[in-house]
């Protein structure tokens, strides 16, 4: 029994270090990045499904009938099967299978209390260090921005819990959100600016009595996965209007060219909805295949009955957390259920929740959720 559970822990280690050497050298060496851009959602995959091999018993789940198991599993079995039916690049696969193996493994992994400790003060030394330098201008000025904005509601995790032990900690909250504010702003990135506003309405704005309410938190999920979807509909509309004025501080046109991809995309899609179109399609609206919004993205690519197997884990899986943060009395799990839905909504606009290079922070937000400071030892 030891021999297994330390052979576990040791897995466990493996996959962890995969995902932060992965990170830290993606955010921290551009030339590093720009090797690994085509391998990441492979990299990333590969220390996943060490975490999926060593924490999930799969004949246990398939006697229990888990539905979220099921969900997964078919979910990535269409989503394969329709890609060699419309002989579309493949490399998309492995981008939904990080993307639903995050939420799934959210709550399946059980990690040491020193794992889990390791994981908080790595993503607030990443933030230091971008805090410190700002590399944007090595990437492109939204990744930068956004990769700075994710790392911090990582980090932020630590953040809060020094500030509950001693109010004067609060004065690291407060420069390290001047500064990273600062860095979006001067870098005129509009999706880390919804990302970083949006989390601070969540968690400073919303009342905790709000929050454990069974309502709201499922109104919240509901509208951050089918409101990526309205949004599209509803930007494409008002695109059509004719009137396009500029943002305040960015100083760029509220409609810039998301809106023909969309309507092209559609235009393909309407034609084969249950397949969907697949990947590496040339596109006449924009110079890469890139939908700019997660759930379009999924419905698009991937199909209605992938796309309602993807929702189902998703909703699932979130109206767990929103349990666990109803029975909890502190505001740890609060703090990641804002930085999660920040991470949602942004991706109204981009693609970045689904995008391997931040499936770290994605993780690591949600197992705090699901385990936190209750995380056992393995």
């Amino acid at each position: 029994m030891w021999e297994n559970s330390k052979r576990g822990e040791v897995l466990n280690w493996v996959a962890l270090i995969i995902l932060m050497v992965f990170y830290a050298c993606t955010w921290t060496f551009p030339g590093f990045y720009h090797i690994t851009e085509v391998y990441n959602t492979l990299i990333i995959f590969v220390a996943l499904a060490i975490l999926f091999f060593n924490n999930v018993n799969l004949l246990k789940k398939l006697k229990e009938k888990d539905l979220s198991f099921y969900a997964l599993t078919l979910a990535l079995l269409v989503a394969a099967v329709n890609l060699f039916i419309i002989d579309s690049n493949k490399g998309c696969f492995l981008i939904l299978a990080d993307f639903l193996l995050v939420f799934y493994l959210s709550k399946e992994i059980s990690l040491s209390d020193l794992q889990l400790k390791t994981l908080e003060i790595f993503f607030l030394i990443m933030f230091a260090s971008w805090f410190v330098y700002d590399r944007t201008f090595s990437f492109n000025a939204n990744t930068g921005a956004t990769a700075t904005v994710f790392t911090l509601l990582g980090a932020y995790v630590l953040l809060n819990r020094l500030c509950s032990l001693k109010e004067i900690y609060g004065f690291f909250i407060v420069i390290a959100l001047i500064r990273t504010t600062n860095l979006v702003l001067w870098h005129l990135a509009r999706g880390a600016f919804i990302a970083l506003a949006v989390f601070l309405l969540l968690f400073y704005l919303i009342p905790k009595k709000l929050w454990h309410s069974k309502t709201f938190f499922r109104g919240l999920t509901l509208f951050s996965i089918f409101g990526s979807l309205l949004f599209v509909l509803f930007y494409v509309l008002l695109s059509n209007t004719g009137i396009n004025p500029k943002m305040p501080f960015f100083y760029k046109n509220v409609f810039s060219g998301r809106e023909q991809i969309w309507m092209e995309v559609w235009e393909i899609f309407a034609g084969q909805p249950l397949t969907g179109i697949g990947s590496g399609r040339a596109l006449k609206s924009f110079f890469e295949y890139n939908i700019h919004n997660a759930m379009y993205d999924i419905l698009a690519v991937h199909g209605v009955i992938v796309f309602a197997l993807a929702v189902m884990l998703l909703i699932r899986r979130l109206f767990e957390a929103g349990k666990l943060i109803a029975a909890d009395t502190g505001s740890e799990k609060i703090l990641c259920a804002a930085a999660v839905f920040a991470m949602f909504i942004e991706s109204f606009i981009d693609m970045d929740l689904m995008w391997a290079d931040y499936s770290p922070v994605l993780l690591f937000l949600l197992y705090e959720i699901f385990h936190g400071r209750k995380a056992q030892k393995t």
